[in-house]
């Protein structure tokens, strides 16, 4: 007998597609869509309007993509996520980036999931790829990164985050202040890199190569910025202060300062972003930018539930969270 995955098959589509021409819900590009069509032909397929019924049925199943399971920052995200989704029957699927995104997305789309929510999605994903997947299944994003158009989105301005962070600094006296920061390719793709050299230019400070430490993304743990600064003090690099784009990588800064004679706050000062548990554990305690990220993970459940729920969200909405510097003992005047 003749089952859809021979007509997607024939189709060269997915038989995510064809449930999608099957049922007229999602997106599905014109010529697609005839293809798949001309397939069921071929191939006198007639479809089990049983089976159709119940994919119509909700499965009561989120799928969360996020860049690192490694990185406290993203769990407290997902914390806030699953307490709001949990009151409305769903659990959650958690996908880590590092793997093949054809094959994660391959395991959503085709799967059981009302649901996905991107959790910073530039680094792996264009912002085009994210708005054509909303239109297959119901979307949302958590965007440190800037807009993404066409899709639902929770945002955090980490330019004015860092801008005002550096800032801080100036005023303490510090001139050389080094970035610890993600590679990029445009500056768009990274606004805690854009938000220090806002502050830079703004103060007339300048910004040798010396002081730009950048590292790939995703390598945002407490080794990478223990080797980082490591690397910088052995090439004796002068600055005076770190600004490092997440806790993690200010955490590792400071054991490595510390491992080569230098105090933290009297002779280095380290700033960070994101207030994990253990910026506030860590002696000193350090001085960071606090994103309120159970608020996060609630308010991008939240959007979710209204889009299942049936409810008319502009595809172009997004939903602003403030964030707050929190000075504490890694930071010090000269």
């Amino acid at each position: 007998m003749t089952t859809s995955r021979d007509v997607a098959k024939r189709a060269g589509v997915s038989p995510a597609t064809v449930s999608r021409v099957l049922n007229n819900s999602g997106y599905v590009a014109a010529d697609v869509r005839e293809r798949v069509n001309q397939a069921i032909r071929e191939l006198n397929y007639v479809p089990n309007r049983l089976a159709q019924g119940l994919r119509k049925q909700r499965y009561g199943q989120i799928a969360c993509v996020m860049p690192s399971i490694r990185n406290p920052f993203y769990h407290e995200i997902v914390t806030g996520i699953e307490e709001t989704g949990l009151t409305k029957g769903y659990t959650f699927s958690l996908f880590n980036r590092v793997h093949k995104r054809e094959d994660y997305l391959k395991v959503i789309l085709e799967g059981f999931y009302d649901g996905i929510i991107f959790l910073s999605p530039f680094e792996v994903e264009k912002v085009h790829d994210i708005a054509e997947i909303a239109k297959q299944i119901p979307t949302v994003v958590y965007s440190d990164r800037g807009h993404v158009f066409g899709v639902p989105q929770v945002l955090v301005d980490l330019r004015k985050a860092m801008r005002d962070i550096v800032t801080q600094l100036i005023h303490d006296g510090h001139r050389q202040i080094l970035f610890l920061g993600y590679e990029f390719v445009e500056e768009t793709e990274n606004p805690r890199y854009q938000g220090y050299m806002d502050a830079m230019a703004e103060h007339g400070a300048e910004v040798p190569n010396g002081l730009l430490e950048l590292i790939p993304d995703f390598k945002d743990t407490l080794s990478v910025g223990y080797e980082s600064i490591s690397n910088v003090l052995r090439e004796r690099v002068p600055f005076t202060a770190i600004a490092a784009s997440n806790d993690l990588l200010a955490i590792g800064a400071m054991r490595a300062l510390k491992d080569h004679g230098l105090r933290v706050s009297e002779d280095v000062s380290v700033t960070g972003v994101d207030d994990i548990e253990m910026a506030r554990a860590i002696t000193p305690t350090l001085t960071t930018v606090r994103i309120p990220k159970h608020e996060i993970g609630r308010k991008l459940m939240s959007l979710l539930l209204e889009r299942l729920d049936g409810g008319e969200i502009d595809n172009h909405r997004v939903v602003e969270v403030a964030t707050e510097m929190i000075c504490r003992e890694s930071t010090g005047s000269r």
